[in-house]
């Protein structure tokens, strides 16, 4: 099936787009890994230099955690803190650099507030089923959406990601969106039993069904320390490399990164293979003939 592509503030994902990176800031000093926290101005100021300086294509902004409570005891956080979090660094950020930005967030306020600072696009890992105004939020402002697969607990299969995904895909078809606004998320991490995330990675391509850009995330998650023995998500760098080089061979759009120099590196790698791969062994098959 033929891919789309979503541009997001002239930045062009998918189709035969090369791989973007999305660098990651969070304003939530609850989050699982602190290497990207930023509380403060200074902080914010430091961390947008660093993503600019190391070339991320995009940065994505968030205001609460979405890491998993029975994992790491992530508390949750009111919309009412969460908006303060994200009025306070925007400004700051938009000031800095001229790279699009996303919000993540399930929340529509803290979305619609954030489009209206100069945030482009929304990451809403609830898939559209969190808050029942953001699919008419996504649809008004006519502004790319990021959905990811959520089931409760969690999807427990590659059939049960897929089957989340369409269902979201259908709320954002019936509020109006349009399918060249859409990426898709197929939830790497969240919860899931670590043989499940490898499944999801090894049969990434599953998700070209869908027809729509595919964003994934492994960064420094749960399913890396499991199988690394690495409880700290500081030490798991290498591990998120390698499951990026082989997320983004099996097809992934954009990565979604704490470490935007390294995930670079990682996913120039993936594609380069992923391109040149098949070709190389067609080759060389009618070449010995």
């Amino acid at each position: 099936m033929r891919q789309a592509y979503v541009d997001v503030a002239g930045l062009r994902i998918g189709d035969k787009y090369p791989v973007r990176v999305m660098g990651v800031i969070n304003l939530s000093s609850e989050s699982f890994y602190k290497g990207t926290v930023a509380v403060n101005e200074d902080a914010i100021r430091q961390t947008i230099t660093k993503l600019d300086e190391e070339g991320a294509d995009i940065i994505d902004v968030g205001g609460a955690s979405s890491a998993p409570k029975k994992i790491y005891g992530t508390q949750e956080i009111p919309v009412h803190e969460e908006l303060r979090r994200v009025t306070n660094a925007v400004d700051i950020i938009v000031s800095m650099t001229k790279l699009p930005l996303s919000i993540d967030t399930m929340s529509s306020q803290v979305a619609e507030k954030a489009l209206d600072m100069g945030v482009s696009a929304i990451n809403d890992v609830s898939g559209l089923k969190a808050d029942s105004n953001m699919a008419t939020l996504v649809s008004d402002r006519a502004v790319p959406v990021i959905l990811m697969a959520n089931c409760k607990p969690y999807c427990d299969s590659i059939q049960a990601s897929l089957e989340s995904l369409r269902g979201s895909l259908s709320i954002a078809l019936d509020a109006g969106i349009d399918t060249n606004k859409i990426l898709v998320d197929p939830g790497v991490g969240f919860g899931k039993p670590p043989n499940v995330d490898y499944e999801l990675l090894h049969n990434l391509g599953a998700f070209t069904v869908l027809g729509q850009p595919i964003l994934v995330g492994v960064s420094r998650k749960a399913f890396i320390g499991s199988l690394l023995n690495q409880p700290d998500p500081e030490d798991r760098l290498m591990g998120s490399i390698a499951a990026t080089s082989v997320a983004v061979y099996n097809g992934a759009n954009i990565i979604r990164t704490h470490d935007v120099k390294e995930t670079r590196v990682a996913a120039c790698i993936g594609e380069a293979i992923r391109q040149n791969g098949k070709a190389g062994w067609l080759s060389q098959s009618g070449d010995s003939q």
